[in-house]
């Protein structure tokens, strides 16, 4: 095969697909880019088995042909050169790879393709399409929530729930939960589909794509997310996702509101002095005020701040993990949030107050025991 292309576009496009080539594995051949010219389109390939990466882009193409090339060495040569052209020349008996720039020439020994892995066929059973920015802000909304427990697989993964009317993604790790709905998300099925997806391809989605939108098709074994560019293939996890709908309160009946720089920056300055093991801090409820509060026995720090908040009168005292209120304040975009309580033991929801932009965003947290 042989091709010229410059250095920028093939850098970006290696760029796209480089998060999914493993640095060691028990199987050396995936450890190479799989590069395949038809005309003028230039096809790059990586996986570890689990997850698929393939980004074309356009070449001026003069000899049709497929190689394997070692994925390190590759990109870090790419990555090294100046920006300009780049003849690529890849020897089809050899597989012996030149490479020449107006100031110099690399050569590397490649590999036949027919050593790669056959890659996975796939036939969607689902069709949807999201614009990028509300693809991006499900997974950013929930990944954060993932547990990282192997023996509980389905949770280490996102739910996506399929539904004619909307579409769900949903993460837990048994301290958190958080659900988005999208209602504008309607996903061409003719039956209701839940898929649980692993947060690397999830990752890997949010970085590789560039265009305003993105496809996600899905069956039961795979889900495939593409861009008219770029095209990622994972599998999914086999396990079935846990009932999480009923762990939702109903019944909180104590709502506070409040500003949510306020209450993200309090809970920032107030968790510099709490337990570096429990993380605890105390949210205190009054009318229209809040009081957060941290204390380490073990280093006698101590502080306490207080906001304005909306807030009835009937005073409650809570106990949280500062670092997953934080989390979860990180991932709210409306300048006001709410806080749904019922009793000191019971889960606390909290959701953005305002203009939802379609979604429907639900964050729930569970206390923890305060001490007295």
């Amino acid at each position: 095969m042989k091709f010229s292309v410059s250095t920028h576009d093939l850098a970006s496009a290696l760029g796209r697909i480089s998060g999914v080539i493993p640095p060691r594995s028990p199987m050396p051949v995936l450890e190479n880019i799989l590069l395949r010219l038809e005309g003028l389109s230039l096809s790059l390939t990586a996986t570890d088995m689990d997850v698929t990466i393939t980004t074309t882009l356009q070449v001026k193409g003069e000899r049709n042909g497929s190689i394997l090339v070692p994925a390190k060495r590759f990109i870090d040569t790419v990555r090294a050169l100046y920006e300009g052209e780049l003849e690529f020349d890849a020897d089809p008996d050899s597989h012996r790879v030149v490479m020449n720039t107006s100031s110099g020439q690399f050569k590397l020994s490649g590999l036949g393709p027919n050593e790669y892995p056959k890659l996975v066929s796939f036939e969607g059973s689902i069709s949807i399409s999201l614009p990028m920015e509300k693809f991006s802000g499900m997974i950013e909304r929930t990944i954060f929530a993932c547990s990282s427990d192997e023996f509980r697989l389905a949770m280490t993964g996102v739910l996506f729930q399929f539904r004619p009317d909307e579409t769900r993604s949903v993460a837990t790790d048994g301290f958190r939960l958080v659900r988005v709905i999208d209602h504008e998300a309607k996903a061409e099925v003719e039956e209701e589909l839940d898929i649980v997806v692993q947060p690397k391809a999830l990752h890997l989605a949010t970085k590789a794509f560039e265009t305003d939108s993105v496809t996600l098709g899905a069956n039961q074994t795979h889900v495939r997310f593409e861009d008219g560019t770029t095209t990622i293939t994972a599998r999914l996890i086999d396990e079935k996702y846990p009932n999480y709908e009923s762990v939702i309160p109903q019944a909180n009946d104590k709502r506070m509101i409040v500003r949510r720089d306020d209450i993200l920056g309090t809970v920032k300055r107030v968790s510099l002095y709490s337990n570096a093991q429990t993380r605890q801090v105390r949210m205190k409820m009054g009318e229209n005020s809040l009081q957060v509060a941290a204390q380490d026995i073990d280093t006698g720090g101590e502080a306490r701040e207080s906001i304005t908040c909306d807030y009835g009168d009937d005073e409650l005292e809570i106990g949280f993990n500062a670092h997953f209120v934080r989390e979860a304040l990180d991932r709210i975009d409306t300048s006001e949030v709410s806080f749904d309580f019922s009793t000191p033991l019971r889960p606390s929801l909290i959701a953005p107050y305002g203009a939802k932009n379609g979604q429907e965003v639900l964050m729930l947290l569970m206390p923890i025991r305060l001490n007295n």
